[in-house]
């Protein structure tokens, strides 16, 4: 992969939600259950991991860069993955529910640069995504539940170009914000089998 191309995908990943990028995700259709821990107030408590593929395109530009254009498939994302954590978690009691989202993912890339400036560039980029948020379900039967939700969103990216050779040798620079989105919405599940949904 080329420098420019490792740039503008670690540039893409830290910045995803000021593109106007259309990502590809895709999902296991038939993911296991979570197992369910039931307490004798009626308290039900689920943790599941889970995995995202995603493919990125679009545009994006960093540190008054120029504009980059974004092609990359999972495996291009995968090669560059340091590491990666997703899980939900979730309390239910009766039609009353308290749910978090958490994920974590880290990149790095590197590769040779074209020019006269530097030899080669670093590129590390780390997300972080969690939601927190409350539901109540006002519709339910034995296949199916609809879930009224609010919370909130926080996400956190930082990521760090390193310049290796050249005038610009040993120079490095971050760039970083973290901020918190308000949501609402509706939360639903069709049961197909008691293990898939």
């Amino acid at each position: 992969m080329s420098i420019s191309t490792r740039l503008g995908l670690a540039a893409c990943l830290s910045l995803v939600p000021f593109l106007s990028a259309n990502a590809a995700d895709i999902t296991p259709l038939m993911a296991p259950s979570a197992p369910v821990q039931e307490t004798e107030s009626g308290w039900q408590f689920t943790f599941a991991p889970y995995f995202w593929i995603a493919g990125l395109s679009g545009d994006t530009a960093q540190f008054g860069l120029p504009t980059v254009h974004i092609d990359s498939d999972f495996g291009d994302i995968w090669s560059n993955l340091d590491f990666a954590a997703m899980a939900i978690g979730e309390a239910r009691n009766d039609r009353f529910s308290i749910f978090t989202d958490l994920i974590y993912s880290k990149l790095s890339g590197d590769g040779k640069a074209r020019g006269i400036f530097t030899d080669t560039v670093d590129v590390d980029s780390e997300t972080f995504v969690g939601l927190a948020a409350v539901g109540y379900t006002v519709f339910q039967d034995q296949q199916s539940n609809l879930d009224v939700i609010g919370g909130v969103k926080v996400w956190s990216v930082d990521t760090t170009i390193s310049f290796h050779g050249g005038p610009l040798d040993g120079v490095s620079r971050e760039d970083g914000k973290t901020w918190v989105d308000g949501m609402v919405g509706l939360r639903g599940a069709y049961y197909l089998t008691p293990e898939i949904y």
